[in-house]
């Protein structure tokens, strides 16, 4: 239950076969939707092929969409999925982006400059948190905390040790999600939800347990 090798998902991601994949958006992230939860700039941090970004962009009509995956392919298979319902660039922006490169100047274009900093409203985290080791995790909250502006929230959903089968990635605590996300380092984290994961069908019978976290920027 350790964290996915670059490898493994390197080799799966983006196929849309790889379990997580399920092609439609999230039930956790529809429920948000219902809630009102998407404003202004929202940043899917580690997209995958798209189906919630794309379903936020055309659902929230308010919100302007940017989401990002460290995988190309990934990126093109939401691409692709976006040019077949004719969204564009003014509605939803996709882009390849490592979250946990330590030099900004060195992310994408559309989280890298110097606007984009502290601009994003919201920021929405569907199992990627999760996939990260320790010095990995540090980066990525880091990135977080420059791209969200003081007062925005993110809403971060990751395996809980509650899904005990073996496999998937790293199983997250409460604890070791508030040693990430305290006042400390600059976040406040108002809502912890038990939740689930969809998966594939044929995959845990089609979920794994998760806990949703709705986290203030300081």
């Amino acid at each position: 239950m350790g964290v996915p090798s670059v490898k493994t998902l390197t080799r799966i991601s983006g196929t849309g076969l790889a379990p997580w994949e399920i092609h439609r958006p999230q039930k956790f992230v529809r429920d948000l939707v219902l809630r009102g939860c998407f404003t202004g700039r929202v940043l899917d941090a580690g997209c995958g092929i798209g189906d919630n970004a794309l379903f936020i962009a055309k659902a929230c009509p308010q919100a302007h969409v940017t989401a990002v995956d460290v995988s190309p392919r990934c990126v093109a298979f939401a691409a692709a999925k976006a040019g077949l319902r004719r969204m564009t660039a003014d509605t939803v922006t996709l882009e390849t982006a490592s979250l946990t490169e330590p030099d900004p100047a060195r992310q994408a274009a559309c989280v890298s400059s110097p606007a984009a900093d502290g601009t994003f409203d919201v920021v929405l985290d569907s199992s990627t948190f999760h996939c990260f080791g320790n010095g990995d995790r540090q980066l990525y909250v880091a990135s977080l905390r420059r791209l969200l502006r003081p007062g925005g929230m993110l809403f971060v959903n990751c395996m809980s040790e509650e899904e005990t089968r073996p496999g998937g990635p790293r199983r997250v605590t409460v604890a070791e999600l508030l040693s990430a996300f305290n006042r400390q380092s600059g976040w406040e984290v108002e809502v912890i939800e038990d939740c689930y994961i969809e998966l594939h069908p044929t995959f845990w019978g089609g979920r794994a347990a998760s806990r949703l976290f709705t986290v203030r920027r300081l």
